[in-house]
């Protein structure tokens, strides 16, 4: 196996370089069957297939290229992580679509990308219907363990990241600039809470300005991260509809939400429902879509005296057990409850936030009450 050190300094030269882009080098990466064979691949056979000397001696000066660790070192140092292409916390969602980015930047916690996640996203300038369907949606679909991503925009976007923080799924944004980069002004203090209790992504280095350019790519990105996109609002011209059509090029269904035939910010969504969008009229038509198994938003198991009335019937359980035992892990809960990983991860987060469950060094334990 190649040795991990190399490959994240190789990913994080990759993303360093001028004359390096994902959708360049991944059709190669793929094609040669990884990252120690394509290294392997001699200067002359790399330059003809990518049509550029240059462009083969960046692949292969990767793995040596120590000014580009220092600099990562110098960013992670600021307080955000770097997750590369071939790290293991890499989503493997993201990794599955044509052109990943070598690496993320990333504030905020992690644990995120391991849940099931829906895109939900729409129009800049959304209508009140818009804002309060989208929040709508956000916040049963987090209470169902679901994380909600988008990407960090005013109207639809942030409407989505507000009330989805209200659930366990929680939320992800995906911003059009460096994460350092005060963008929307108004987004300081959501910023700041998403930064504490959620995630926020960028493909983009610190100190990138939110350039027009930036925001058709980091559409790939919310596309690529979630199972699924909600459209919301969208008129016909709407950067959300790019999001759609990259979910559905990378396989992800989409769905819209019908509006107003009178209403400009409706369009975009009922020319996708007329090319063959799933109708969204709640929560539950994605959940029986996406998500059959985790059934209705809102179901709620009878409580018992150990725990609050709204918790989720899988955060009782995992109360309950951890009230059994000392410490355990996520996998230790999720193998003695016989319960998929991201449902266990999710129902943590809601114990964490309820104050009823500690971690330590990857273990939980009972807050007791």
């Amino acid at each position: 196996m190649f040795r991990m050190h190399f490959a994240r300094r190789t990913a994080i030269s990759w993303a360093r370089s001028r004359e390096l882009t994902p959708q360049r080098v991944w059709p190669v990466l793929r094609e040669r069957g990884g990252l120690e064979a394509i290294l392997s691949t001699e200067e002359g056979e790399l330059a003809e297939r990518l049509g550029s000397g240059a462009r083969a001696r960046a692949i292969l000066a990767g793995p040596e290229n120590a000014a580009a660790e220092r600099w990562a070192a110098s960013v992670e140092a600021s307080g955000l992580r770097i997750v590369t292409a071939f790290d293991p916390e890499y989503p493997g969602s993201l990794a599955e679509i044509a052109d990943p980015p070598f690496l993320l930047f990333a504030l905020g916690r992690l644990e995120r990308l391991k849940l099931p996640a829906v895109a939900v996203v729409g129009s800049r300038s959304a209508t009140r219907y818009g804002r309060d369907v989208a929040a709508l949606l956000s916040r049963e679909l987090s209470q169902s363990g679901v994380t909600i991503v988008s990407g960090f925009a005013r109207g639809i976007d942030a409407a989505a990241h507000e009330a989805a923080r209200e659930g366990p799924g929680g939320t992800i944004a995906v911003l059009g600039c460096g994460l350092d980069v005060n963008y929307p002004r108004e987004h300081t203090r959501l910023k700041e809470a998403m930064a504490a209790t959620d995630l926020l992504l960028s493909e983009f280095p610190p100190g990138s300005e939110p350039r027009p350019q930036n925001f058709p790519i980091r559409n790939r990105i919310i596309a690529g991260l979630a199972v699924g996109v909600v459209v919301v609002e969208a008129s016909r011209r709407s950067g959300s509809l790019i999001t759609a059509r990259l979910a559905a090029d990378s396989g992800r269904d989409v769905f819209a939400v019908p509006g107003s035939v009178f209403s400009e910010t409706s369009m975009g969504a009922h020319e996708l429902l007329r090319d063959g969008a799933i109708l969204c009229r709640g929560a539950e038509d994605v959940l029986a879509e996406l998500f059959p198994s985790i059934g209705a938003p809102g179901n709620r198991a009878p409580v018992g005296t150990k725990v609050p009335a709204d918790l989720s019937p899988e955060a009782i359980r995992l109360y309950e057990a951890l009230l059994r035992e000392e410490s355990l892990s996520a996998e230790d809960l999720a193998q003695s409850l016989d319960l998929p990983a991201a449902t266990v991860l999710a129902a943590l987060f809601e114990l964490e936030g309820a104050g009823l469950a500690v971690c330590d060094a990857g273990r939980y334990g009972a807050a007791r009450r």
